[in-house]
């Protein structure tokens, strides 16, 4: 698969962006992380925890997607397509996608349908790894679109 296949797909629809609209998305995903940094210092519940983290991981595929060019077709899964198309920037070999899939339902589950089924070592695992997809996202950025990033 590719940018264009997903694009034939409708999942995907071109769109240009520029660097500060790059720099918005890395920094509401600062903003992020910081929040979710704040709530596991406060120790509020895994639930909200995870959703932060969640939410890092979420933003950093958008930048990635707006940096390349692409965004998510609206009403098409948006938060499962962005996570999915980190295949094409941090995650060629999809090592780490299906763990973000799997903490992507758990969120689901305790934003819309249920609460308290979040555990500690799940928030733990996404803040994890919200801070290194927000790193590696970065860093895939200045390497692939470097006019993107200020």
């Amino acid at each position: 698969m590719s940018f264009e296949n997903w694009v034939k797909n409708s999942w995907l629809e071109r769109l240009q962006s520029d660097a500060s609209e790059i720099a918005r998305l890395l920094a509401l995903a600062d903003g992020r992380l910081a929040d979710y940094e704040k709530a596991a210092t406060a120790k509020l519940s895994p639930d909200v925890q995870l959703g932060l983290a969640y939410d890092v991981i979420r933003v950093c595929g958008t930048a990635a997607l707006r940096a390349a060019g692409y965004r998510v077709v609206r009403g098409n899964n948006e938060h499962y397509r962005t996570i999915d198309a980190l295949e094409f920037s941090i995650d060629p070999k999809r090592k780490i996608i299906p763990m973000l899939d799997k903490l992507r339902k758990k969120r689901n589950v305790g934003a819309y349908d249920d609460y308290g089924l979040v555990a500690q070592n799940e928030a733990d695992a996404c803040g994890k790894m919200a801070v290194r997809v927000r790193k590696d996202i970065e860093d895939w950025i200045r390497k692939n679109y470097p006019d993107k990033l200020g």
